[in-house]
């Protein structure tokens, strides 16, 4: 019965299909073998269907197609003209947002909290600062650390700010004062809130503490103007 389902296979493959005259001509020359080696060579098995490698020819490792990563730096800090250490989080649509995923585009970090004022006064223009840079590929970000109540943000929380302040793909991510340690460096953070200007090649290029219309203005356009 094997044998059988051997020929069945060989028989469905093209490239395992012998000419005729192949197999008559082993047989008359095999006259001499037990009937089971006679069956071996008349009936090969699943082995001899197997594609043979040629030479001179290499598979291709579906990595070898991927880009160079541009993240090639070791250290990360929160001082002016170093690589800002990577940040991650849930945004308000639910997707996972990483800091690093967003190298070459300039970004605008935005650390705030539920319970801070001049925050709420911030994120009522987010989205318009999002719309009047959409051309030049900026990001807009504001990094929630803790809710009105002082509590960790969850999703849900996120969301709601987004909703009452009507951001849509100016992204509020959820964070936690244990996010301003991630990635094995520190975003100092001395106030609320404090913005940090970072550039295509993911380098950090200003910090504004406290909020000032005009002076977010000033510090996009520097920003996108000066690197």
């Amino acid at each position: 019965m094997l044998r059988l389902i051997s020929l069945t296979l060989c028989l469905l493959m093209a490239a395992c299909q012998a000419p005729q005259d192949t197999v008559f001509d082993d047989l008359d020359n095999q006259k001499d073998l037990s009937p089971a080696d006679v069956e071996d060579e008349v009936f090969p098995g699943p082995a001899a269907c197997m594609p043979q490698s040629q030479p001179g020819i290499h598979e291709t490792n579906p990595f070898d197609l991927l880009p160079p990563s541009p993240i090639t730096w070791d250290a990360c800090s929160g001082v002016e003209g170093d690589h800002p250490c990577n940040l991650e989080g849930v945004d308000h649509r639910g997707d996972n947002f990483g800091l690093y995923a967003n190298f070459g585009r300039p970004i605008v970090l935005d650390f705030s909290a539920g319970w801070c004022g001049p925050c709420r006064r911030a994120a009522e223009h987010a989205q318009e600062v999002q719309d009047l840079y959409r051309d030049s590929g900026l990001l807009y970000v504001t990094v929630l650390i803790e809710t009105t109540n002082g509590s960790v943000p969850t999703q849900a929380d996120v969301a709601e700010w987004a909703e009452e302040y009507g951001n849509t793909d100016s992204l509020v991510v959820a964070g936690s004062r244990s996010i301003l340690e991630s990635g094995g460096g520190a975003w100092p953070l001395t106030g609320w809130p404090t913005f940090f200007y970072i550039d295509e090649e993911m380098v950090l290029r200003d910090i504004d503490r406290g909020y000032n219309a005009q002076e977010v203005i000033y510090s996009i356009d520097w920003l996108l103007n000066s690197f």
